[in-house]
């Protein structure tokens, strides 16, 4: 911008010359114009020319981006903008203020939408709300980013078990062991993120993942969510709160004894098995854990020992027998 004709060949040295606002001063060039018919000496004609110059290529410049009339409408807006402004313009010391000054391309999602009555009356004390904002016609509101998120993760596991991208959605998730490994190299250490997901729907379906990244924890969780829905199976239960019968089962450094219980009984188990039993829905058992007690290994021989049991139909296949429900058959009572 040309406060002055003084100030024109200074100003014109700016190597951005697109960020001045050139055409601030037209009305007075047109003044002087008109005023004098010939300029007074060859330094003004030097300037006048340097002023036409910057002119022209500042046009140039905002051809690309604007049509003539358009243009036309910026010769006039900055035609009436004082140049002080914005040369003595600074940013306001103020934390109540959007993170703009006038470029009004830009839209903050708090201030913009801000919901202020009368402005004298704001209590700064107290978070300010939001406005309500009216949705065009034609146009959709995005979901949140974490909804979004897992529905485009339950999309893609459905196209790949096979599953209904709405039950995968309602599997319940329980993260059992966050922790930060680090593999030994000849290049030295290098950390890893390690996470073990479970998932279930309380009806009998579990699925158990790993996973691991090297930049967020949050991305191994993710990583061992897909992985556990990809390994769901179904556990058979006995009246759809405990185990069939007793289980002595061996996983590596750890050895697992289960026991069915009685209703009412409860879990009496290791904290890692009181989750994934929760997720099956398992109501009643007893378990007990000898030697390791490693997470990851009781975790995956548990759901390993509910797997390989046997049902009462295949039990009494290999005995030769028949089930018979004593409660029915001798005391005429039904089974709760």
């Amino acid at each position: 911008m040309f406060p002055s004709i003084s100030k024109r060949s200074s100003l014109i040295n700016v190597k951005n010359v697109s960020s001045i606002r050139l055409f601030s001063n037209c009305r007075s060039l047109l003044n002087e114009s008109t005023n004098s018919s010939s300029p007074s000496s060859s330094k003004d004609l030097k300037n006048n020319k340097i002023t036409d110059e910057a002119k022209d290529s500042h046009l140039n410049f905002l051809r690309n981006y604007y049509s003539d009339e358009l243009l036309e409408s910026i010769k006039l807006a900055e035609s009436f903008v004082n140049p002080k402004h914005f040369a003595e313009k600074k940013l306001p010391r103020t934390e109540f203020s959007p993170p703009y000054l006038d470029d009004f391309s830009k839209r903050d999602q708090f201030w913009d939408n801000l919901n202020v009555e009368d402005p004298a009356k704001i209590d700064f004390r107290y978070q300010l709300q939001q406005a309500k904002v009216d949705v065009p016609p034609g146009s959709i509101i995005e979901e949140a980013s974490s909804t979004r998120q897992n529905s485009v993760i339950a999309k893609g596991l459905s196209l790949l078990t096979g599953l209904n991208a709405q039950y995968i959605e309602r599997l319940n998730a329980k993260p059992l062991v966050m922790k930060r490994v680090s593999n030994q190299t000849a290049k030295g250490k290098i950390p890893t993120n390690y996470a073990l997901v479970v998932v279930g729907d309380k009806n009998g379906m579990v699925g158990i993942g790993e996973g691991k990244d090297r930049v967020e924890m949050s991305r191994a969780v993710s990583k061992a969510h897909w992985n556990a829905v990809k390994n769901l199976r179904f556990i058979p239960r006995h009246e759809d709160r405990t185990i069939v019968g007793t289980i002595d089962h061996r996983f590596h450094g750890s050895k697992i004894f289960l026991r069915s219980a009685p209703p009412g009984f409860g879990l009496r188990v290791n904290h890692y098995i009181f989750e994934i039993c929760q997720l099956i829905g398992i109501k009643d058992l007893s378990a007990k854990i000898y030697k390791s007690r490693n997470p990851m290994n009781v975790c995956k021989g548990f759901i390993e020992s509910l797997s390989n049991q046997q049902s009462l139909e295949e039990l009494s296949l290999n005995r030769g027998k028949k089930i018979v429900d004593i409660r029915k058959t001798y005391y005429s009572a039904e089974p709760k």
